[in-house]
């Protein structure tokens, strides 16, 4: 720390102080006439000038001394803190793992550190002044020359252009690696400084060993890696195979359904016009032959002069009542065959009158119809298949369900038709096959036997596109839905899908 005196500043007010005092006190002590701020004694202004020039030379004097004992003090401190720094960075380099070489500009070594004495290679004491060449020998077993003490004339000429030079050496005798990097002083001055250039040798043997490991080890794995993409490869092309022929597969399973469709339309179609001809033959023909016969009976009945006797008459009577009910046994047959007011009047007429024959012919069931529909809307196909669906759940529910109300509803929304018959009855139980495709019962015995009629509705139902199902309600009872999905609805949801 650099301390400042002002001795030389200080003395000169003082002086002129001094001066005021003494002329103060002159003038009240001595009782002088004036106060003079010169004296008119020439002993007296001789004293002060000669007080004021001895002040001024003390104070000189004493800032001459203090300003010299600070300079040693500072260049004390200084030499100490160079030397506490330089014992220090001494320590450092020591401390460092790699072998640190001071040189001069004449390539003789001026410094060591201590890694020296740990690879038993010399003394820190004993190594300066050698020339470097000499000196690196000591690395190698035999003491002869190598690659970087071979070349160290060219090095050295080549390192007063350059700044660095690195190089790795191998040495396959005792299997060691160390990496050479000599580094010129960009400062050096050569008045002032010993050290030119600085030479590290670091033993990178570990290192390097660790390298070859990592390396091979990469290699390894970049063959597995390489194997494994070459079976992925093959077995993308397996799968690629497999794909390709589910596809086909796919497709010929999609073809065989389309035509599985279009056979059981077909079949169904012919069904239908079949049913339609005999209803027609046996409303037009045997309708019209027991017609007219019972006609005839009637016309005899009335007259009654052409029976000799009551039992002809009452004979003839029963033969008219038979012939009634042929009538309409003929009509129920013909009804149940094709329904002209299908054809004629529509589903939802048709479905009322179903349901109001079926009410009168099983009392102890009643039905309640929702019809929520546009007909218009409905192709004739589905309205035949909707009636016959409903004809045979409800055939199913007389024989089986010991139901006492049932449901039938027939509703439209956005998302297509939907047809829904629900009973009270005593439902499936457990005697149903999984993912409710009833497709088959479970007798008494445990023995799977085919339900043809629900077989039919399934079938009827995807001849045209639909969604067949059978749910069991969760109190008792079951629902026989099938759905029809709009087309637009239907290539929404294949888009979003996709």
């Amino acid at each position: 720390m650099k301390i400042k005196h002002y001795f030389s500043v200080i003395a000169i007010p003082l002086t002129l102080l001094y001066w005021v005092i003494e002329s103060t006190i002159h003038y009240y002590s001595y009782g002088e006439l004036e106060f003079e701020i010169i004296p008119s004694d020439s002993n007296e202004l001789w004293m002060r000038i000669t007080f004021f020039i001895f002040l001024i030379l003390f104070a000189i004097y004493a800032d001459y001394i203090s300003t010299k004992r600070n300079k040693n003090i500072e260049t004390k401190i200084r030499s100490e803190n160079i030397s506490r720094a330089k014992k220090q960075w001494e320590l450092i380099v020591d401390s460092l793992p790699q072998l640190v070489i001071a040189i001069d500009h004449n390539a003789r070594i001026t410094r060591v550190n201590r890694i020296i004495e740990t690879w038993g290679i010399g003394k820190v004491d004993k190594v300066d002044g050698l020339y470097v060449p000499d000196f690196l020998k000591s690395l190698n077993d035999s003491f002869s020359d190598y690659d970087w003490t071979s070349d160290w004339t060219y090095l050295w000429q080549q390192i007063k252009s350059r700044d660095t030079i690195e190089k790795k050496i191998e040495k396959e005798s005792c299997e060691l690696v160390y990496q050479f990097s000599l580094n010129k002083i960009s400062d050096y001055d050569t008045n002032k400084d010993q050290c030119y250039a600085v030479l590290i040798i670091d033993d990178i043997t570990a290192s390097s060993c660790a390298e070859k490991s990592l390396k091979n080890h990469a290699q390894e794995l970049e063959n597995k890696v390489n194997t494994r993409t070459i079976e992925l490869q093959h077995a993308n092309i397996q799968l690629k195979h497999e794909l390709d022929a589910k596809k086909a597969t796919n497709l010929e399973l999609k073809n065989a359904q389309d035509c599985r469709l279009a056979l059981l339309r077909d079949i169904f179609t012919a069904q239908e016009m079949e049913r339609k001809r005999i209803a027609h033959e046996l409303h037009d023909s045997i309708g019209q032959s027991l017609g007219a016969t019972k006609f005839k009976a009637e016309e005899l009945l009335m007259d009654k002069q052409i029976f000799t006797n009551d039992s002809d008459y009452k004979q003839l009577s029963r033969l008219v009542k038979l012939i009634k009910n042929a009538i309409d046994e003929v009509r129920s047959i013909a009804m149940d065959l094709r329904p002209a007011m299908l054809d004629d009047l529509g589903i939802i007429t048709t479905l009322k009158w179903f349901c109001r024959e079926y009410e009168n012919t099983y009392n102890q069931i009643k039905i309640n119809l929702s019809l929520d529909i546009d007909e218009s809307l409905i192709s004739d196909d589905r309205k035949v298949v909707i009636f016959r669906i409903v004809q045979e759940a409800m055939n199913n529910i007389a024989k089986h369900a010991n139901a006492t109300n049932v449901r039938i509803e027939l509703s439209e929304s956005d998302s297509g038709l939907r047809l829904c018959i629900n009973d009270n009855g005593c439902g499936f139980g457990t005697g149903l096959a999984a993912n409710n495709r009833f497709d088959k019962l479970k007798t008494d015995t445990g023995q799977l036997q085919c339900s043809f009629g629900l077989s039919s509705m399934r079938e009827r139902a995807e001849s045209t596109n639909g969604k067949f199902a059978i749910e069991p309600n969760p109190d008792s009872g079951t629902s026989v839905i099938v759905s029809w999905e709009n087309k637009d609805t239907l290539s929404l949801d294949r888009k979003r899908t996709a």
